[in-house]
């Protein structure tokens, strides 16, 4: 089982080399992560946008080689169509965000002729490294990017897709705690009803690798001492490894938190679709894009070992 960063980049560069497109690199934090990234031999890319503004964005940084492949494509709306054509006629194993804006990109991916969905719900699997851990560092919050109020039947989606990242990384029975502001099922406070609801689903099979119980405050589903001080008894209690929170809102002010307030490592990448796609934000650091790619490049090796089986 993958437990840590420095396992998860390792095992990624065991991978067969995937290739990732690029969506209008006009920035150099997007250029700079593919540099990385090549530097590191982490995968192939193609990127797909202006070359005229990739050649300047490429002088910036002080480059003189151009380890990937450049597809010339003046504006944001013809990168996009392309890059979509490549992910559907199977040339693009990962599918990585440049300068164009999240909800535009994820429009065109989420639309029925681009051939990227699958009939899955598509949703953002953001990974932590928790160093209080000595075992498996891994927590994944989900859903802060995607899923924007979740109900029960996009709830069991947004468990079976975490699940999925898990399973990748080594992980064949995660323990998955369904989050609320309480540990007690309170009848006005959906999310405690529907935490409920998804652990008895998960108890009677309808929910399969992984065990899952709910509902948890987060300081009963991440501390031991926590979980222990309020006597509850289970075993994702103050073990958890994968969140599920209860909307978009709080899945993303949680992810945020653990950057901006602990400086913690991180990846994210949206699973579902045909291929892994990576939505990294400008203000990501270096470390969490390069990490996001390698978790992409496991996805999609994830996956192709799925088809081949």
């Amino acid at each position: 089982m993958i437990k840590n960063f420095d396992e998860l980049f390792a095992q990624a560069l065991t991978c067969r080399k995937k290739t990732v497109v690029v969506v209008f690199p006009n920035n150099t934090e997007t250029l700079q992560a593919v540099y990385d990234a090549c530097d590191k031999s982490l995968a192939n890319f193609t990127l797909v946008g202006d070359s005229d503004v990739i050649d300047r964005k490429v002088a910036e940084l002080g480059k003189t080689t151009r380890p990937f492949k450049i597809v010339h494509r003046p504006t944001m709306a013809e990168a996009l169509k392309t890059s979509i054509q490549f992910v559907r006629n199977g040339d693009c194993d990962v599918l990585m965000k440049g300068g164009v804006d999240t909800s535009t990109m994820m429009k065109m991916v989420l639309s029925e002729e681009a051939g990227i969905r699958t009939g899955r719900l598509l949703s953002d699997i953001f990974i932590l490294e928790y160093p209080q851990r000595l075992d498996n560092r891994f927590v994944m919050i989900t859903d802060g990017g995607m899923t924007l109020a979740p109900d029960l039947k996009n709830k069991v989606e947004l468990i079976n897709n975490a699940v999925e990242v898990a399973h990748a990384l080594g992980n064949l029975n995660p323990k998955v705690a369904v989050l609320s502001a309480t540990e007690f099922v309170v009848p006005s406070l959906q999310s405690t009803l529907d935490a409920a609801a998804l652990s008895k689903m998960n108890e009677r099979g309808q929910i399969k690798g992984c065990v899952v119980d709910g509902p948890f405050a987060l300081d009963n589903a991440i501390s031991a001492e926590a979980a222990a001080e309020k006597a509850i008894a289970s075993p994702v209690a103050g073990r958890a490894e994968i969140l599920i929170a209860a909307n978009i809102e709080s899945a993303n002010s949680l992810a945020k938190s653990t950057t901006y307030f602990a400086q913690l490592r991180l990846a994210h990448v949206i699973v579902g679709g045909k291929v892994p796609i990576l939505i990294p934000s400008r203000a990501d650091r270096a470390d969490a894009k390069l990490l996001s790619v390698a978790l992409g490049v496991i996805m999609s090796e994830f996956y192709a070992n799925q088809v081949l089986d």
